[in-house]
């Protein structure tokens, strides 16, 4: 029996959300761990980026938590329950309003020591990895991949875009991006392969520092609400399925608190892109 509450917990209304997507296994001995706890526990691993050892202890043991962990990543639990939670959001925001737009763009940061792919971005000084997304009109995840950060952003593209195949895109045309996706390549890959037009969305010439892009705004708002996230800040994974499904969780909780919000989650209102 827990005997602390956590900012990180899940309320009444939102577990209900997940809980119908949790695998039983019918047979054997009853289970004896509550695995609202186990969703407690990861949620305050991903929320305060503690280490798994300083799990507190009034959680179930670490090694229970990382089993139910692993396993839902493996079986796609944790994708399935992310999916599910857009397309409530979704309906709540814009009813019947099909997707026609997405956005892709990459975030580059550090990594703690070992584990795989890992490389350097020489542009942003960052010996870590990549983390590559694509959002919809309303900044919510279609898609997630993690590479080393020395891999090429077009280069990454099309293994990125690959992994849209069953999601919501069937009435998107165009997919805008920054100058670093403006590759021959990439573009008779898309052509090749998509029903949308990637459109890259340049700076204005003789600009310095950082600019508002049109319409691009919306994926820099969704790395914002991942970096809320303190095992975000850096990538802590020694495996980039780790990584990957550390940021769909992060969406996972902030799109609990769209639908449910609780005492202390203070309504939100989606912008429109310009």
């Amino acid at each position: 029996m827990r005997t602390m509450t956590y900012p990180s917990d899940l309320t009444d209304d939102q577990w209900a959300l997940i809980e119908p997507y949790l695998p039983v296994h019918p047979g054997g001995r009853p289970r004896s761990t509550d695995l609202r706890a186990v969703v407690d526990a990861i949620l305050y691993l991903l929320r305060s980026g503690c280490a798994w050892r300083y799990l507190p202890a009034d959680f179930p043991p670490r090694s229970t938590v990382w089993r139910y962990f692993d396993e839902w990543r493996r079986a796609g639990v944790w994708d399935a329950i992310h999916d599910a939670l857009r397309r409530k959001v979704r309906a709540a925001a814009k009813p019947y309003s099909p997707r026609t737009t997405a956005s892709v763009d990459s975030q580059s940061v550090d990594t703690t020591c070992g584990g795989e792919q890992r490389g350097r971005d020489n542009a942003k000084n960052i010996d870590g990895r990549k983390r590559h997304i694509v959002v919809d009109s309303m900044g919510l995840l279609l898609a997630v991949l993690v590479t080393a950060a020395d891999v090429d952003d077009a280069a990454a593209a099309p293994e990125l875009f690959s992994r849209l195949e069953g999601q919501p895109v069937g009435r998107v045309r165009r997919m805008f991006a920054d100058g670093k996706y403006h590759n021959h390549e990439l573009y008779g890959w898309v052509g090749e392969n998509a029903r949308w037009a990637l459109t890259v969305i340049g700076r204005p010439p003789g600009s310095k520092g950082w600019v508002k892009l049109p319409i691009r705004w919306m994926v820099e708002r969704t790395f914002a609400w991942l970096g809320r996230c303190r095992r975000l800040s850096k990538d802590r994974e020694r495996s980039v399925l780790s990584s990957e499904t550390f940021v769909t969780l992060a969406m996972i909780h902030l799109m609990l608190k769209r639908l449910k919000p609780g005492k202390k989650d203070a309504p939100f209102r989606y912008k429109r892109a310009a």
